[in-house]
C-alpha cells in the first residue's frame, strides 16, 4: 500500500467531512459578502503597490505647491498674506504657458470672490485663455449654507463642461444634486472644470477616485479626467460594460469601473516620485523675467509637462493618505496618479466581489476535502502550503502583469480553516477507529495486523471478498466430561490461561482469532492482512500450539488440574472473508465449503485419534516444508466429493528417524488398504505399531479391517471412509 494513502474514507464519513467544511466556507461567505474583508483587500493591494510598483522612466506630472514655507515668506517678505490675490495666480499662468506646459490644473476652488476685489477675479480670468486651464469644482449631496438660485447657477455653469457618455446609466453613479463651482467670470473662461470629491476608504486612504460625477442626468468629469482628455484629445465618451471607454484621433484608452463607478488607479510611489516646485518660486519668476532677470526655475522644467497646482501647507489641510504614505501626502496626487494612470492606460482592476470569489472559496473547500479523505495529514499540509503559495503567486502574476487584484485573504482563511478543520475530523474519526479496532482486536491479533487494520480500516467495511486463505478449529477433548469435575470459578480460570496461551500463540505468526465458542478457538490466516504464506503461518502456529499444551500440561499436573488435550483441524481454499452481519452489529469472520471443512477436519481427529488434521490443499500450499503422513481418504459430512486428509508431525528437519520410517510404513499400508489387499496392509500396519506403539491410526484401520473381514468387494471398494458423525 502507497504510503501516501490513508483510509478511503466512507461515503458517510466524506460527507459529513464535506458538510463541516462547506458550513465553515458559508459562514466566511456571509462574513464576506457583509465587507468582514474589506480591510484585509486594502492592506494586501497597499503591499503589492508598494512592493511591485515599477520604476517610472516617464514622469508627465508636474506639482506645483504652496507651502508652510511659501506662505511664511510671502507674508514676511512680500507682505501678502493668505489667501494670495488671483493676480499671482495668473503670474504664474503666463510662467507656464509660455514655458510650453501642456496643461495647467487648479486643485484649488475658487467658488467664493476674491477678497482682493472683482478686478482681481477679471485679471485672473483673463489669464485663462480659455486654453489649457482646468479648474476644479466640487459636488455634494447636501446643499449646506447654498441657496437654491446659486445652486441652480453653479448648474448652469457646470452645464458648458458636462459629457455625453454613451451607455451611460444613472444607477451607474451615485447622485450629487449640488455643485460648487468657480465663480462665474472665471468659469467661463477656463477650458474645463473637473471634479475634485476625495473618496477615502474605511481607514481614509484615498484608493478609488469617480471617473465622472452625476448631477441630475448631467455627467461632470472629474478633474483628472477632463485634464487627461484635453491633453490626449478625447473627443468621445462610452459606457461598455463596466468599462469607461475613451477614444479620439489615432487613441483609445479603457478605465474600469466598479459598482460604484469608481475608478481604482495605480500608485507608482508617494508625491515625491514627481517633480515638486514651489509655487511662489514660478510667480516671482514670472516677475523677474517681466523686469530682465533671471527666473528662479528653467522653464524648460515645465515644457509638455502636466503642471497641478495646489496646498502642501498645514495650514491650508489639503492632505490626501494614499497607499504609500498613510499620513500627510499632498491632495495633488490624489489627481496627479489618477491623470498619469489615464495617459499610461493602467488603473487597477478588482475582482473582490463575491460572484469571482465565493466559487473559488467553496471549490477549494471540496479539494482539501478529497485530498485529505486520500493522503496522510502531512500530504495535506503539503497541499494546503502549495495552494496558499499559488493563491499568492497568482496574485502577484495577475497585479503585476495584467493590473488584476484578486482575494487572498479570504481564500487564505478558507483554506487554512478546511484544512485544519478536515485534519481535526479525521484525527477523531481514526481516533475513534483505532481505539475500536485496538479493543476489539488487540487481544485476538497480532500488533502487526492491528497496525495493518489501523491503518486501512477499510479491511473491516460492511461486506466481503473472496480469497484463498487458511482456516483453523480446534476443540478440547472431552471437554463435557471436563467441565463437569470443576466447580464454575475453577473452569473459567482453566479456560481463560487455555485460550490467553493459543491466543498469544496465533497473534504471534498473524493469525486472526475469529470467535471462540465454549472451548473451541475459530480463527484463519490471509486476512484482514493478505499474505501468501497462509498456510505455512497456519501449520507453525498449530506445531507451536501443541507444543505449549504439552509444556502446559506438566504445569495442570503439577497443580492438581485437569491435562487438556486439543484437536486441530487445518483447511486452504477460497472462502469469504468481511464484515457480515447489520450495520449496527457485524462481525469479521470467514465463510465457505473451505471453512466448513477445516471443522470437520478437526472433527475427525476423533476417528484416528490424532491431534493435527490438515487438508490435501494445505499440504499443497506448503509444499516439502513440514513431515506430514496421510490418514485417509475420507468423505465428511456435507460433502459428497472425498478429501486427502494428513497427520501434520512437525516441520522438515525437525521429525526423528522413526517417525520418519514410520511414515514410509504407514502409507505402504494404506496403499495396500485401498488396493483391497487387506492382509498386506494388517502386516504393515502392525510393522507401524512395533516402531510407534499403539499407534492410534494404525489401531484405527486394523479394526476397520477386522469388522470388514472378507465382505469386501473388489470391483465396489475404493477404499473411500464415509465419516457418518461430524467427528
Amino acid at each position: 500500500m502507497d504510503n501516501q494513502l490513508i483510509t478511503k474514507r466512507s461515503a458517510k464519513s466524506i460527507s459529513r467531512q464535506l458538510l463541516l467544511c462547506a458550513s465553515f466556507t458559508a459562514v466566511l461567505s456571509i462574513l464576506y459578502i457583509g465587507g468582514t474583508f474589506q480591510s484585509a483587500h486594502h492592506v494586501i493591494s497597499d503591499l503589492l503597490q508598494t512592493h511591485l510598483t515599477p520604476t517610472l522612466s516617464e514622469k508627465p506630472v508636474v506639482y506645483l505647491l504652496i507651502t508652510d514655507a511659501s506662505l511664511i515668506e510671502a507674508s514676511e517678505e512680500d507682505g501678502i498674506s493668505w489667501p494670495w490675490p488671483r493676480s499671482a495666480y495668473a503670474e504664474a499662468i503666463r510662467f507656464l504657458k509660455e514655458a510650453g506646459a501642456k496643461e495647467i490644473v487648479f486643485d484649488m476652488i475658487f467658488t467664493e470672490r476674491s477678497v482682493h476685489g472683482v478686478e482681481d477675479d477679471i485679471g485672473f480670468a483673463n489669464a485663462l485663455g480659455e486654453d489649457g486651464v482646468m479648474l476644479a469644482t466640487l459636488s455634494s449631496q447636501s446643499r449646506s449654507e447654498m441657496s437654491e438660485q446659486a445652486s441652480q447657477k453653479n448648474f448652469q455653469m457646470a452645464k458648458k463642461f458636462g459629457l455625453n457618455i454613451v451607455g451611460a446609466h444613472k444607477n451607474m453613479f451615485r447622485n450629487y444634486p449640488f455643485l460648487r463651482t468657480p465663480v462665474a467670470d472665471i468659469t467661463n473662461k477656463a477650458e474645463g472644470i473637473g471634479d475634485v470629491k476625495f473618496i477615502q476608504d474605511s481607514d481614509g486612504v484615498g484608493r478609488r477616485i469617480p471617473m465622472l460625477v452625476r448631477s441630475g442626468n448631467m455627467y461632470l468629469p472629474s478633474l483628472a479626467l477632463t485634464s487627461a482628455a484635453s491633453f490626449l484629445g478625447i473627443t468621445s465618451y462610452q459606457m461598455k460594460g463596466r468599462y469607461l471607454s475613451l477614444s479620439g484621433p489615432s487613441i483609445t484608452r479603457r478605465i474600469p469601473l466598479d459598482t460604484e463607478g469608481m475608478a481604482r488607479p495605480r500608485y507608482y510611489g508617494d508625491s515625491n516620485i514627481y517633480e515638486k516646485y514651489l509655487l511662489l518660486r514660478v510667480i516671482k519668476s514670472q516677475i523677474v523675467m517681466d523686469e530682465g532677470g533671471v527666473p528662479y526655475y528653467d522653464p524648460a522644467l515645465f515644457k509638455d509637462k502636466i503642471v497641478i497646482i495646489g496646498a502642501d501647507a498645514t495650514e491650508l489641510k489639503d492632505f490626501r493618505p494614499n497607499p504609500f504614505n498613510k499620513s500627510n501626502d499632498s491632495g495633488v496626487h490624489y489627481h496627479g496618479t489618477a491623470i498619469h494612470n489615464i495617459l499610461a492606460g493602467s488603473f487597477l482592476e478588482s475582482r473582490y466581489e463575491p460572484i469571482y470569489v465565493l466559487p473559488v472559496l467553496f471549490l477549494t473547500s471540496f479539494i482539501l476535502v478529497f485530498i485529505s479523505a486520500r493522503y496522510r495529514a502531512a500530504i495535506g499540509f503539503v497541499f494546503t502550503f502549495l495552494l496558499l503559495a499559488l493563491t499568492y503567486g497568482v496574485a502577484i502574476y495577475l497585479f503585476k502583469y495584467n493590473d488584476l487584484l484578486i482575494d487572498v485573504a479570504a481564500t487564505s482563511i478558507n483554506l487554512i480553516a478546511c484544512f485544519i478543520l478536515a485534519t481535526g475530523f479525521n484525527y477523531v474519526v481514526e481516533a475513534r477507529q483505532r481505539l475500536f479496532i485496538t479493543s476489539a482486536f488487540g487481544q485476538y491479533m497480532s500488533p502487526d495486523v492491528v497496525t495493518a487494520l489501523v491503518d486501512d480500516p477499510t479491511r473491516l467495511e460492511l461486506g466481503g471478498e473472496v480469497r484463498t486463505m487458511t482456516a483453523f478449529f480446534s476443540d478440547i477433548q472431552g471437554f463435557s466430561s471436563i467441565s463437569e469435575k470443576l466447580s464454575p470459578e475453577d473452569l473459567v480460570a482453566l479456560l481463560n490461561e487455555y485460550l490467553s496461551e493459543m491466543c498469544d500463540i496465533i497473534g504471534r505468526y498473524q493469525g486472526t482469532v475469529d470467535k471462540f465458542e465454549g472451548d473451541a478457538i475459530m480463527a484463519f490466516w490471509g486476512a484482514p492482512v493478505y499474505t501468501d504464506e497462509h498456510a505455512k503461518l497456519a501449520l507453525q502456529a498449530s506445531l507451536a500450539m501443541q507444543q505449549r499444551l504439552q509444556e502446559l500440561r506438566q504445569k495442570w499436573i503439577a497443580e492438581g488440574k485437569h491435562p487438556l488435550y486439543v484437536r486441530m483441524g487445518i483447511n486452504s481454499g477460497p472462502m469469504l472473508v468481511g464484515n457480515m452481519g447489520s450495520r449496527s452489529r457485524m462481525d469479521y469472520t470467514i465463510m465457505g465449503d473451505a471453512v466448513n471443512l477445516a471443522s470437520r477436519l478437526e472433527g475427525a481427529n476423533k476417528f484416528y485419534g490424532t491431534y493435527l488434521m490438515l487438508s490435501e490443499s494445505t499440504k499443497r500450499l506448503v509444499g516439502e516444508l513440514f513431515i506430514t503422513r496421510e490418514l485417509d481418504c475420507i468423505q465428511v459430512m456435507g460433502k459428497e466429493k472425498p478429501v486427502h486428509v494428513y497427520e501434520l508431525l512437525g516441520k522438515k528437519g525437525n521429525v526423528a528417524k522413526h517417525k520418519l520410517a514410520m511414515v514410509l510404513l504407514f502409507e505402504e499400508g494404506l496403499t495396500k488398504y485401498r488396493e483391497g489387499c487387506f492382509a498386506e496392509a494388517k502386516k504393515l500396519f502392525i510393522e507401524v505399531m512395533d516402531l510407534m506403539p499403539n499407534d492410534p491410526p494404525s489401531l484405527e484401520f486394523l479394526h476397520r479391517m477386522e469388522e470388514m473381514g472378507d465382505n469386501v468387494v473388489l470391483g465396489e471398494w475404493n477404499g473411500v471412509f464415509k465419516a457418518d458423525s461430524k467427528g
